[in-house]
């Protein structure tokens, strides 16, 4: 059971993978040039990576879709506010409370296309949505079939983590730890939260909204040094790594205020499960 269950996280790896590097050749091959072709990439590599899970879990493993949190319900209004005040909130405490300078790029009406495009539909939505299908909906699902809720969400979160590996520096040391720890905190919040809703809608709004809004994106981009294109600029004069993150896939994600209100997240999860098993002993 184990090794059945270790070989299919393995397939879940891969079927990101593929898609995601097919629906990139697909989108470009078909219309390179038009300024657009990113709602094409965007669109099929979410329908093919759907699409390629439903056919692995029903004629391989032999599962639901609604049994790997793929489900209804949609997002709940609670965790969508949260997903739009957390990252505003990580914003707004840089702006304020860490030096700095602001500045507006000057962009011309192409780049404001691609650099909105970027962040919404490839940083956000797509990122989002295949993620967390795959991490809070397959990989989740089968370690909790296998090994049960905590060792799930522990793991799946560290898979996450590995999976974002992909552009930071791994013989620094220090570094490889902060991203494990950062994204593994960010990773719980999200499957607590997809475990206490019944699937990954909510997740996908929190990771979604985070990537567009918390000064990751190229609307509002925050970092120590600006390399490329955005609408609007933050430069941190730190190089205190605790505040700034690392240089890499995660970025600022690495950091103590974003560690903050990821884990802000999971305080209110457990908040919440407390607070029906009192309710439940009172009746």
């Amino acid at each position: 059971m184990k090794i059945k269950c270790t070989f299919h996280i393995a397939i879940a790896f891969i079927l990101i993978q593929l898609t995601d590097e097919f629906s990139i050749a697909f989108a470009y091959g078909i219309c390179e040039k038009n300024p657009y072709v990113r709602i094409l990439y965007v669109t099929f590599a979410i329908l093919s990576l759907l699409t390629m899970i439903y056919l692995y879990t029903k004629y391989i493993i032999r599962i639901q879709m609604q049994d790997l949190f793929l489900g209804m319900p949609l997002p709940k209004k609670k965790w969508c506010i949260t997903a739009v005040l957390m990252p505003v909130l990580i914003c707004l405490f840089y702006i304020f409370f860490t030096k700095g300078t602001f500045e507006k790029g000057n962009l011309t009406y192409k780049e404001i296309i691609d650099v909105v495009t970027i962040s919404i539909l490839s940083s956000g939505i797509k990122a989002a949505v295949t993620e967390e299908i795959v991490f809070r909906g397959m990989i989740l699902r089968l370690l909790q079939n296998t090994f049960g809720k905590k060792c799930a969400v522990l793991v799946s979160s560290f898979l996450f983590a590995v999976y974002h590996f992909d552009g930071i520096d791994t013989s620094d040391i220090k570094k490889v730890i902060m991203m494990i720890i950062s994204v593994e905190i960010a990773g719980i919040a999200l499957a607590l939260v997809t475990e206490q809703t019944g699937s990954i809608w909510s997740s996908v709004m929190i990771h979604c909204l985070y990537n567009i809004l918390s000064g990751e994106s190229q609307i509002f981009h925050i970092d120590v040094a600006q390399n490329f294109p955005a609408i609007w600029m933050y430069t941190v004069n730190s190089k205190n790594m605790l505040l700034t993150g690392i240089n890499g896939s995660v970025g600022f994600t690495a950091s103590i205020p974003t560690m903050a209100g990821f884990t802000g997240i999971i305080l209110m999860v457990i908040y919440d499960e407390k607070k029906k098993k009192t309710y439940g002993k009172k009746l």
